[in-house]
């Protein structure tokens, strides 16, 4: 069969049935590639900025291993650098901390720590029909315990911190083992150096932040106590000569629990009126003044 088309004559073969079948298959398949994306067609930010791997002579797969334990060794590093700064900047600030943060005479006789009461003023919430506001809010954000030795500032700046200095490196495998591979390394490390040290400033100003807000919530309960506006703990004290048994006693035996919780009396009636005063203690970085760890 031929045909006529803009000038050329143009034979054309008919196909059998097992070639139209070829065919087809291979039009099905070319559309399943565009669709997955293995062969997407080309777009504008594609050809604007074309990709094109760069080669280092290091593999992708030995580069990813490299990258992984290599800021994996950074972060540690970094954070234990400079945790080690925080802890001796601490230390060199800790007759001021001592006499700044006095758990010791907040704690009763009965060895409780009081509960932490948090404050907001003039809140307000808004809806599409109200308005409430409020001058002041209190809310027991932690409430009392029994604790054998009064807590200090320690226990809350050095937590979360890496006591151990020492960072392990990864197997030799992991390690770098040519000029191009230490390239790699100490990119990731460097990277990983950095982000382990601005965790560790992290770990220091939520520490501080939950240490300022115990203890000036403590005075604060100490304040709304005397104004009669929140009720003292109660505690149920259980004394016995002796107890025990033939294999064991115990002579003065003295059990303490608590059998009521600080709660705050809504009836302002009761209230009477204190005035208390307590410094604010400073922020971390009025406390801590720290170098460069690296």
């Amino acid at each position: 069969m031929k045909i006529l088309l803009a000038g050329t004559l143009i034979a054309i073969v008919p196909l059998s049935v097992p070639a139209v079948e070829k065919l087809a298959k291979n039009i099905d398949a070319s559309a399943q590639r565009n669709s997955t994306g293995a062969q997407a067609p080309a777009t504008l930010d594609s050809l604007l900025a074309p990709f094109s791997p760069v080669i280092t002579g290091v593999s992708n797969l030995r580069s990813q291993m490299l990258t992984e334990a290599g800021k994996t060794v950074g972060f540690r590093g970094g954070m234990a650098a400079r945790s080690g700064v925080i802890a001796n900047s601490l230390q060199m600030r800790a007759d001021s901390l001592d006499k700044m943060f006095q758990f010791s005479s907040l704690v009763n006789t009965n060895g409780i720590v009081p509960p932490v009461i948090v404050q907001a003023r003039d809140v307000a919430a808004f809806s599409p029909d109200q308005v409430r506001t409020a001058s002041h809010v209190y809310r027991i954000e932690r409430e009392e315990r029994f604790v054998s030795v009064p807590p200090s500032w320690r226990d809350y700046l050095f937590a979360g911190l890496p006591v151990n200095r020492k960072v392990d490196l990864p197997v030799v495998e992991a390690r770098p083992q040519d000029g191009n591979e230490t390239a790699v390394w100490q990119l990731a490390v460097r990277s990983g150096w950095d982000e382990g040290t601005r965790q560790a400033d992290a770990i220091l100003d939520a520490n501080f932040n939950r240490l300022t807000r115990d203890y000036t919530g403590m005075l604060l309960y100490s304040s709304l106590l005397k104004q009669g506006m929140i009720s003292r703990p109660r505690v149920a004290e259980l004394a016995q000569t002796v107890t025990g048994d033939s294999k064991q006693i115990m002579i003065g035996d003295t059990l303490r629990r608590l059998t009521g919780r600080a709660l705050f009396d809504t009836d302002y009636r009761n209230w009477q009126p204190a005035i208390t005063y307590y410094p604010e203690p400073p922020g971390v970085a009025d406390t801590v003044s720290m170098p460069d760890a690296r």
